[in-house]
């Protein structure tokens, strides 16, 4: 058994014998107590959160209003929407149609479906960083990557009548990125 000295006031020194299984027990509890302050520390918004917004809420009422083959289509879509509502989307989804590439035309649409306006605590959390700076840094690299990924699509299929999935997807990563924040964690975890 080992005995451990203690410093006491005026430079006495007093034994102490562990006693196995509860040295066990205040050591196990230590440690518990070390990763949920460095856990707590984390939640109390130490670092910084990459995010992007969610989608509009009329988004379903959009798509179904862009791929409508018909005035009947339209107004079906847009029927349970009030009369100003039921304007405005129709006429951004028109203003969106006239844009002369398929290209340009979806990102157009993606673009319109991204709610920067909700509320940060409904937006989507892409990753987390320590610093303001290395999370903007990342965010730049995506978009950096993403703008290149479009630019391809743009210059292979400028006037396609639709795009593949995996060009779909890169032009939907694009509005999410363009759009995306870097967050103090702190911001999220108050609301």
């Amino acid at each position: 058994m080992a005995v451990v000295l203690l410093p006491r006031l005026g430079q006495r020194y007093l034994p102490i014998k562990p006693l196995g299984c509860f040295t066990h027990t205040i050591c196990a509890t230590a440690v518990a107590v070390a990763v949920l302050a460095g856990e707590a520390q984390a939640q109390n918004g130490s670092g910084w959160l990459l995010m992007t917004p969610p989608s509009v809420p009329e988004k379903r009422t959009l798509m179904k209003v862009y791929v409508a083959g018909s005035d009947a289509d339209v107004q079906a879509a847009v029927a349970s929407l009030p009369g100003d509502d039921q304007v405005r989307l129709v006429t951004k989804i028109y203003e969106i149609l006239t844009i002369p590439t398929l290209a340009a035309r979806t990102e157009a649409l993606l673009d319109a479906l991204q709610d920067s306006a909700a509320p940060v605590s409904r937006w989507r959390h892409i990753d987390t960083f320590e610093s303001a700076a290395s999370c903007e840094h990342q965010r730049q690299r995506a978009l950096q990557r993403f703008e290149h990924a479009a630019a391809k699509v743009r210059d292979s299929s400028p006037d396609g009548d639709e795009l593949a999935f995996e060009e779909w997807t890169i032009f939907e990563g694009l509005a999410a990125c363009r759009v995306s924040r870097c967050v103090p964690e702190s911001a999220v975890l108050a609301r």
